[in-house]
């Protein structure tokens, strides 16, 4: 287990720790006196909730104002338009987002009539808040290509950097990406959620 607390907001995260730990320590003693568990059990038990909250506990209400993220996990459908190689092209595309509070993985599945699915996987994603309060997805990929029944798709990496727009309860991810292909690939994707969970 890795926590990592870059979306916490420590001004609430570490006044709650220190109130779960004395309340514990307080409890075990009742329990059983003082001894190894009034410094080991309080401890254990605030590892417990961090683990227990940085998988399941953050996206509760009330409970996520730990934090500083939407949750972005779930299905999302929509398509990229591209330009490559001197023409511009359009793809429908898939999205599946599995997010913990520390971390968020990206798989997306690029279709086109006439040519096989490909497959890209992120290697780092994060979500950014700007100055004005918008939140921006950034991820950055590799895509293993296509090579199949006269497929040209090379192996690339590439970046994605796409707005996080809710309306009502409809989830939008919009913005642009590139890649290191030679000729380079760049264009735009927007997909919205049709399934998963909600903040």
């Amino acid at each position: 287990m890795q926590i990592k607390f870059t979306n916490y907001r420590p001004q609430v995260l570490i006044p709650f720790i220190g109130l779960l730990w004395t309340i514990s320590s307080w409890a075990l003693s009742g329990l059983w006196g003082y001894g190894v568990l009034q410094g080991t059990g309080p401890t254990a038990i605030v590892m417990l909730f961090l683990a227990a909250y940085d998988n399941l506990l953050w996206k509760l209400p009330i409970l996520n104002l730990m934090n500083t993220i939407p949750n972005l996990n779930g299905k999302y459908i929509g398509d990229i338009s591209f330009h490559w190689n001197g023409q511009d092209g359009d793809k429908s595309c898939n999205l599946e987002i599995k997010q913990t509070c520390s971390n968020i993985k990206v798989k997306s599945i690029f279709n086109k009539e006439d040519e096989n699915d490909s497959q890209s996987i992120s290697t780092e994603a994060f979500i950014k808040t700007d100055e004005a309060g918008d939140r921006h997805l950034y991820f950055y990929y590799h895509n293993r290509g296509s090579c199949k029944d006269g497929d040209t798709l090379d192996p690339h990496d590439g970046m994605n950097v796409l707005e996080i727009l809710k309306e009502e309860k409809v989830v939008r991810l919009k913005g642009y990406y590139f890649t290191n292909r030679n000729p380079q690939t760049k264009g735009c994707m927007e997909v919205t959620k049709k399934s998963g969970g909600n903040k």
